[in-house]
């Protein structure tokens, strides 16, 4: 669970930066950490404190149960799989309900492909 976890947060907070067109010293100074603290996250390599975890969603307007439940998923995923889940989940946040409601039934329809 801690590996899935440590994934699926560093995939998301990622996402979430380079959306926003961040380096990793940006946030790293919102929540007064150093860049390697976000970069250890983002690598998977430490699972951040909850301190540092609602500070990170709070910079990359995240909602916290979102990088918690992302870590709960059963699935075994690739490290691209999280990335590329974590990148579509940052575009659909800023899309209109219009605009989702088309990437949904575009989803549905490449389901019913496979």
């Amino acid at each position: 669970m801690t590996d899935a976890l440590k994934q699926a947060i560093g995939s998301r907070v990622k996402a979430a930066r380079e959306r926003k067109g961040w380096t990793q010293e940006e946030p790293a100074a919102k929540i007064a950490k150093a860049p390697e603290s976000v970069s250890n996250i983002e690598r998977r390599v430490h699972l951040p404190t909850l301190d540092t975890l609602i500070d990170l969603a709070t910079v990359l307007d995240l909602d916290i149960m979102e990088l918690i439940e992302a870590g709960r998923s059963k699935r075994k995923l690739s490290k691209e799989r999280f990335k590329q889940e974590a990148e579509i989940a940052m575009i659909v946040r800023d899309l209109s309900d219009t605009a989702v409601a088309i990437a949904a039934q575009q989803i549905a329809a490449l389901d019913r492909v496979k």
